[in-house]
């Protein structure tokens, strides 16, 4: 009985940490780009809802580049560490003639588990 509840609260838990996961961040950053005009943002907040301190590596770097994300990782710090700049630009005649928002994520990762979640919409010009 007891392996039975264990194996149930740890379905539980799975569903609940997938749950932001399935979410939709771009989708989230375009709706505050309707309210928010500023040349750059802080959207930490809204990253914070789909990567979580204490996730694991491997399925944030799948949301990421599902949600076609470009990642790109700094070398690893004296401490370990590892940050990963992870930066979206959507396609399209705008963007390709230099006018565009820019989503860009810093993740830092610490012994393969998130440490930190930071998180910048910025408007790009020529």
């Amino acid at each position: 009985m007891k392996k039975l509840l264990a194996a149930i609260a740890a379905g539980f838990i799975l569903i609940f940490q997938g749950g932001a996961m399935a979410a939709d961040f771009v989708s989230d950053v375009k709706q505050f780009r309707t309210t928010n005009k500023d040349a750059s943002a802080d959207i930490s907040e809204i990253a914070k809802k789909y990567i979580e301190v204490g996730q694991k590596k491997d399925p944030v770097e799948r949301y990421l580049a599902a949600q076609k994300f470009t990642l790109n990782y700094q070398p690893v710090a004296s401490d370990h560490s590892q940050t990963l700049v992870a930066t979206y630009v959507e396609k399209g005649f705008i963007s390709s003639i230099g006018f565009h928002d820019e989503i860009r994520a810093i993740v830092v990762f610490e012994n393969g588990m998130v440490k930190s979640v930071n998180a910048k919409l910025i408007y790009r010009a020529l």
